[in-house]
């Protein structure tokens, strides 16, 4: 009976690691803000070091202006820290039925898998 009981537990603590590995590696990539427009994109890089970063590009007249931010981030559940020039950005993420990234206290718009 108690090595049933080990068993289940086994099972159990497996499950729920695999099952955090598998949210984190789901933001792995290129993620385009949904609003973006020909002279203007915003996206967000995850990779699988727990580093990415963060492009912010316009297009005027005058050329392609781009801003370029390194980050750190990390996933606990349902939570994704981003770390960025000493700060954090704390946010809740889920993906919608179509496969987009929702960041709710990051951006009012979803992302895009690239």
């Amino acid at each position: 009976m108690k090595s049933r009981i080990s068993l289940f537990l086994l099972v159990i603590l497996c499950a729920t690691q695999f099952s955090c590995n598998n949210t984190s590696n789901a933001l792995i990539g290129e993620w385009l803000r949904h609003d973006f427009k020909a002279n203007s994109e915003y996206k967000l890089t995850f990779e699988e070091n727990h580093t990415g970063y963060i492009v912010d590009q316009k297009t005027t007249e005058q050329g392609v202006i781009s801003n370029i931010v390194s980050i750190d981030w990390k996933v606990d559940k349902d939570i994704l820290t981003i770390s960025q020039d000493n700060k954090d950005i704390v946010t809740t993420f889920e993906f919608t039925s179509d496969g987009n990234l929702l960041l709710a206290d990051f951006s009012a718009f979803d992302f895009i898998k690239q």
